[in-house]
């Protein structure tokens, strides 16, 4: 079985290296099936015609809840190839007799889908999403709750977790990052934002097919990546799209960055304001400044979204023991209530919810 369409990907956070590439291979792939630049024909990796099968398998690669339906219609088929660029990841996807998708525990990826044939139709709220030839929709999953691909569908999805999203506007812009985007919205692929994404798209694609030199250049994938994600966080509204209007701010003034600095490095235990000023040496009122000036946030605000951030980390890790009291004292949050109503404004969630989910 062939195809001639460009590759696709899914998110697969738990089989992927930290940095660079692999390919990924669920069970019952083809294993000695060739893999050529997207417009050589290959196989697809894994084929199935059982619902309960292709369901196992997106749940093994997303680590998502998922409930996979056929149409009543029309028999079951599913055609997956994935491959993975510096955690995240690029899916060709086939579906002859389309099907139903619907969502359990809310995870929170940023997909990009740009349809060859068929469509991908999302319900967010009382909005339906439609990404169709020509059309293709951007989308924080979490806010879908449920999907249908219609029969023929055949679609390229780029797809990486909210977090690592969150962390590039985080370096890009030197701020913390704590709520959802919200992104979801569909856009003209004829346009010029359009023909730029699936450029990008395309060239991944590429690059993942065979031996190529991005397969050993973890770095270099990881910007590829990054290209995709800013340009989507600068074209398309979203929580956080102020700070691309705003002009390019002056960098801040060295004392902010040694503040900065030092809140990083004292992220537990008690620090006040106070102590920050402080250990950098100038005076409250002109530390006060300086962060609303330069980073658009109060030295309290910050020190507080650095520090849930830590517990929503150790929170997420499968591999802490410790109780929910417990990591929050240890971040510096002494009263359990405070902490509770802080923590769900910053994530939309409470921290037990946070934990259910590792």
């Amino acid at each position: 079985m062939h195809d001639h369409h460009p590759r696709h990907g899914l998110d697969n956070p738990a089989s992927s290296p930290s940095n660079g590439i692999v390919t990924t291979l669920p069970p019952r792939s083809l294993d000695n099936a060739p893999t050529g630049p997207p417009e050589a024909e290959a196989p697809y990796r894994f084929v199935s015609r059982d619902v309960g099968e292709t369901q196992a398998w997106l749940i093994a690669l997303l680590r998502r809840d998922l409930l996979l339906e056929p149409l009543p219609t029309e028999p079951f088929e599913a055609k997956l190839t994935g491959h993975a660029l510096a955690r995240a990841h690029l899916v060709h996807a086939s579906y002859p007799g389309g099907m139903r998708l619907k969502r359990g525990d809310a995870h929170d990826n940023l997909t990009l889908r740009i349809v060859a044939s068929g469509g991908s139709f999302y319900s967010v709220g009382r909005e339906t999403l439609a990404a169709v030839p020509g059309r293709g929709l951007i989308l924080n999953t979490a806010l879908a709750e449920g999907g249908e691909y219609a029969e023929g569908s055949i679609h390229s999805t780029f797809t990486v977790h909210a977090e690592e999203v969150a962390r590039t506007l985080q370096d890009a812009f030197e701020r913390p990052v704590t709520a959802q985007l919200g992104l979801a919205t569909t856009f003209e692929v004829g346009s010029g934002t359009g023909a730029a994404l699936s450029g990008i798209m395309a060239a991944m694609a590429a690059c993942l097919g065979g031996e190529g030199a991005i397969s050993e250049a973890p770095h270099a994938a990881r910007m590829l990546r990054d290209s995709l994600i800013m340009l989507i966080l600068e074209r398309f509204p979203h929580r956080y799209s102020a700070w691309f209007e705003r002009s390019a701010a002056a960098p801040a003034p060295w004392q902010i960055r040694r503040a900065i600095a030092f809140i990083d490095a004292h992220d537990s235990g008690p620090l006040t304001v106070q102590d920050v000023a402080d250990a950098v040496g100038i005076g409250l009122r002109s530390l006060q400044e300086g962060f609303r000036r330069h980073r658009q946030i109060s030295p309290h605000d910050y020190i507080k979204q650095v520090r849930l951030g830590r517990v929503r980390a150790e929170l997420s890790d499968p591999q802490s023991t410790r109780r929910i009291e417990e990591i929050a004292r240890h971040w510096g949050f002494v009263n359990r209530g405070h902490f509770a109503v802080d923590y769900r404004q910053a994530f939309g969630e409470q921290p037990s919810e946070t934990r259910r989910r590792r």
